[in-house]
Formats: structure tokens, C-alpha cells, sequence
């Protein structure tokens, strides 16, 4: 009998996803609806936040998993939703500083982790 001492991909896989449903739970308990574009500000900074750093967290066990072949899906969808949301502060007039921030760390943390997957190989 082989001796397993890393976790199936399998389970870290539904792990994973159940993290990413987090900041929708958060979303759901703070303006009982589940569509984080409806909500305002700081609300939505806090979901963008969670979504990053859950996002992240998750990369960080790909060794155990195999790299998640959704992890540059779920950053372009990040980025897509962080324009979007720029684009609609802008619009309105509000102050979009901390989204902007938000979004360069979002940056930043992408490059970091391909440069460490690509020093690994």
C-alpha cells in the first residue's frame, strides 16, 4: 500500500471552489442578493479583496493540485470585472482609487506567480 501525504487534486480542486464561493456568501449576508454588481463601494471592494486573495491562496497550493487550469480564466474575468467597475465609477463620478490599487496588486500578484511557476520547471 502506498503512503499518500499530499491531499487527492481531486478534493483540493472542490476545496477550491468552495473558497471561491466565499465572497459570495459575503456579497449574499451583507445586501441579501447574490449579483455583487449591484452592490456600492466598499461592499464591492471587500468582494473584489476576497476574491483576489482567495484567488491567490489557491495558486499557492497548485503544487499539490497540478496548476488549476482555470487560475488565468479566474484573473481575466478579475480584470474584466475590475474595468468594468472602473468604467461605471468614472462614469458616475465616484472615487475609484482603492479599485485601481486593487486591480495593479491583481497585476503584480499574476506576474509574481508565473515568474515562480516558470522558475519551477
Amino acid at each position: 500500500m502506498k503512503n499518500e501525504t499530499t491531499p487527492r487534486p481531486l478534493f483540493l480542486s472542490i476545496l477550491v471552489l468552495c473558497a471561491f464561493s466565499l465572497p459570495f456568501l459575503y456579497v449574499y449576508h451583507v445586501t441579501s442578493q447574490w449579483n455583487p454588481f449591484a452592490i456600492k463601494g466598499k461592499i464591492f471592494l471587500v468582494f473584489y479583496g476576497l476574491f483576489i486573495t482567495i484567488g491567490y491562496l489557491a495558486l499557492l497550493f497548485r503544487k499539490y493540485a497540478g496548476f488549476f487550469p482555470f487560475a488565468r480564466g479566474m484573473v481575466i474575468a478579475l480584470l474584466v470585472a475590475g474595468v468594468a467597475r472602473l468604467c461605471q465609477g468614472l462614469y458616475n463620478g465616484k472615487p475609484v482609487g482603492y479599485l485601481i490599487l486593487l486591480m495593479m496588486c491583481l497585476l503584480i500578484l499574476w506576474r509574481w506567480v508565473q515568474w515562480l511557476y516558470n522558475k519551477k520547471r
